[in-house]
């Protein structure tokens, strides 16, 4: 990480993988005791989003961890649209989902009882991602 980008730390976890020297997935946590407002979040993500899509691109993936600032579905929302990436629609899926905010869904709002079949979220993908 470039030294003036100090707000994220990258750490481990547990059941990480290593593939060819690539860990995954790559998890970020707060460098230091981080403010409780959650816009702090949302202003980093935007400040050093060239890094951050340079480690997805390495790593497939990003998991964050410990920012607790994010308390409410909205601020989860602010800190996705953050990161300007073009909105996915969720059309043709199987589980009845309800919008909670702009891009913050329920997961699945199927009765316990339900069986959820194995399946493939990319399956959601109308284009081939090369």
């Amino acid at each position: 990480m470039p030294a003036n980008l100090s707000f994220f730390a990258e750490t481990k976890i547990p059941h990480q993988r290593n593939y060819g020297g690539v860990v995954f997935p790559a998890v970020l946590s707060p460098e230091a005791v981080q403010s409780r407002n959650p816009s702090v979040l949302t202003v980093a993500v935007k400040e050093q989003k060239p890094w951050l899509d340079s480690l997805l691109h390495t790593h497939g993936a990003i998991l964050f961890r410990g920012f607790d600032s994010l308390a409410t579905a909205s601020d989860f929302n602010d800190v996705v649209e953050a990161f300007g990436y073009e909105e996915l629609p969720y059309v043709g899926g199987a589980a009845p989902r309800t919008n909670v905010v702009g891009r913050v869904f329920t997961a699945n709002e199927s009765p316990p009882d339900q069986k959820i079949p194995f399946h493939h979220e990319m399956a959601q993908v109308s284009f081939l991602l090369l």
